[in-house]
């Protein structure tokens, strides 16, 4: 069962689409589900950055960061459809879906009364963090990140992936495929989190109102 969620994308593998990768897929993906990561990455770089060129990516996502490290994501939800993302998930296997996501019940605490609905969620499969343990040989981010995702097991849902791309882009290969897909993958992730149940999304905001409201009565008046 496909629901809306996020994705993997591509690897060029043998004469697809041009696209290149300094770290094999095979020992993580089968042939099918590499043919469909490369149909997801399409579709984020084609949303997020206005074209599907790989090498274009470094660019767009440097120039996107200042607006992407807003705590509301409101440039993302802006260039991510989420109708075509829906479209999107109908259009690969339930093997490539199920590796990496699952659908959870949750909770938001936030809410009084809290309120239960269903997310978006990491699907506990050991081959994915293998494949992001990999990929943190060359990222202190990365490594650290697969140690959560193993603890914790769940998808990073703040900005912690767009502050660590500002302040140590010396550790961001944005140039390198995998890398790409990893961050294809976190924030259609995120796309998803704010729109498969618009409800959570404004509880979530009224929360951020009533706090920027009580910051501002702590502040002491100038004399």
């Amino acid at each position: 069962m496909k629901f809306p969620l996020l994705y993997f994308m591509f690897l060029t593998f043998g004469a697809c689409l041009g696209q290149s990768s300094q770290m094999d897929l095979k020992p993580y993906f089968s042939e099918s589900e590499i043919m469909d990561l490369n149909l997801i990455t399409d579709f984020f770089q084609s949303e997020f950055c206005g074209n599907t060129e790989s090498s274009k990516f470094e660019k767009c996502i440097k120039s996107s960061l200042p607006k992407l490290t807003d705590w509301e994501y409101k440039y993302l939800g802006k260039k991510i459809s989420w109708r075509k993302q829906k479209k999107l998930y109908s259009k690969i296997s339930d093997s490539t879906f199920n590796k990496i996501w699952a659908i959870c019940n949750s909770t938001l605490h936030i809410s009084k009364p809290e309120y239960e609905y269903k997310s978006i969620c990491f699907s506990y499969n050991p081959i994915i963090i293998e494949f992001i343990k990999a990929l943190g040989k060359s990222n202190r981010f990365l490594e650290n990140y697969s140690e959560i995702l193993e603890a914790v097991g769940g998808f990073d849902n703040i900005n912690h992936i767009s502050i660590s791309l500002a302040e140590n882009n010396e550790e961001w290969d944005l140039n390198d495929r995998n890398i790409q897909i990893f961050l294809a993958i976190h924030y259609l992730t995120q796309n998803d989190m704010l729109k498969r149940d618009k409800k959570v999304g404004r509880l979530e905001k009224r929360h951020i109102r009533e706090l920027n409201k009580r910051a501002k009565k702590t502040v002491p008046n100038k004399a």
